[in-house]
């Protein structure tokens, strides 16, 4: 009984699309960084707070606190877009990727889990591509 039942939902599920599985992994990793984007700023400009956590709280090494915290904004509101509407979508993915990684060892190095989970979504999406719910799948297609 058990083993049919799982037999069924093993083919069902072997049906499901791939291209489907890619726009929900963009659709849901998205607005992790959106968000965190948003608290960066006011308006246009980033707050003297997002420049304070970057200067005492983050401690980067090698860059500044002032163009950290530029960067991390406009990385946080471009990318995400990126991976929503599926244009550059490989690029998107790969920068957040980075921007993870650099969070996870200099930044959070406790809050492996939740790294780990948001690098695992990145990676399906960088290694697979955006799946056919992109315009990259028309731009960038292989012309052989």
């Amino acid at each position: 009984m058990i083993v049919t039942v799982y037999g069924r939902l093993s083919n069902f599920l072997d049906k499901f699309s791939m291209d489907v599985a890619l726009l929900f992994a963009r659709l849901a990793i998205a607005p992790v960084f959106w968000w965190s984007g948003r608290t960066k700023v006011d308006g246009f400009s980033v707050t003297p707070e997002a420049i304070s956590l970057f200067q005492y709280e983050y401690e980067l090494p090698i860059i500044s606190p002032v163009l950290a915290a530029h960067l991390a904004a406009l990385a946080e509101h471009l990318l995400p877009v990126l991976l929503v509407i599926g244009l550059t979508t490989r690029l998107g993915a790969a920068g957040l990727l980075a921007m993870t990684v650099v969070i996870q060892v200099f930044v959070y190095p406790d809050a492996w889990r939740v790294h780990f989970l948001w690098m695992s979504v990145l990676l399906f999406i960088l290694v697979r591509g955006p799946g056919k719910y992109a315009p990259d799948q028309f731009i960038f297609q292989d012309k052989k």
